[in-house]
């Protein structure tokens, strides 16, 4: 989704507000899956020739748990926050990574809230902070009910570290 910054772009202090719903296109990958359209609400404001995107991005995200490989749904608010920066050719190659120099007087405003999401994701994906998981033994998913394995196995080679207590 293309967002014309023209109205704000040469006017300092000035704002746009935003509110909008990017459309998922096949969002899905190794980590995630949206379900539904991502909501965007926010603003740009024009600090200086900078332009600062604050919003808020709103979905409901499909994953898989970590610890009992169950599929699980999620409502998944994330913040989303750039510095924009008309480019004037003049810029370095490594100048600033932090801001994102713009060609022209537009923006991919999706590419942003996407790229925003995926940082925004926890590292490790749970179900519930209560999950069990899996056994190690059978694969029984914890979850669902205790399995009949014997618990107390342990690796030999680590025997002698109980003698260490």
């Amino acid at each position: 989704m293309e967002l014309n910054l023209l109205p704000i772009l040469n006017c300092d202090g000035k704002k746009m507000p935003i509110d909008v719903k990017i459309s998922v296109q096949e969002t899905s990958n190794d980590d995630f899956n949206a379900l539904s359209d991502i909501e965007v609400v926010g603003e740009i404001v024009n600090i200086g020739g900078r332009l600062e995107l604050k919003a808020e991005g709103k979905t409901k995200i499909e994953r898989v748990c970590d610890r009992c490989l169950e599929t699980y749904t999620v409502d998944f608010t994330f913040p989303i926050e750039e510095m924009m920066k008309k480019a004037d050719g003049q810029e370095q190659e490594n100048e600033n990574i932090d801001i994102l120099y713009i060609d022209g007087n537009t923006v991919d405003l999706a590419e942003i809230v996407y790229t925003s999401l995926y940082v925004s994701l926890p590292s490790k994906a749970l179900c519930s902070e209560e999950c069990k998981g899996l056994c190690p033994i059978c694969g029984q998913n914890l979850n669902m009910g205790m399995c009949s394995c014997e618990k107390e196995q342990t690796d030999p080679r680590f025997d002698i570290l109980d003698k260490l207590l």
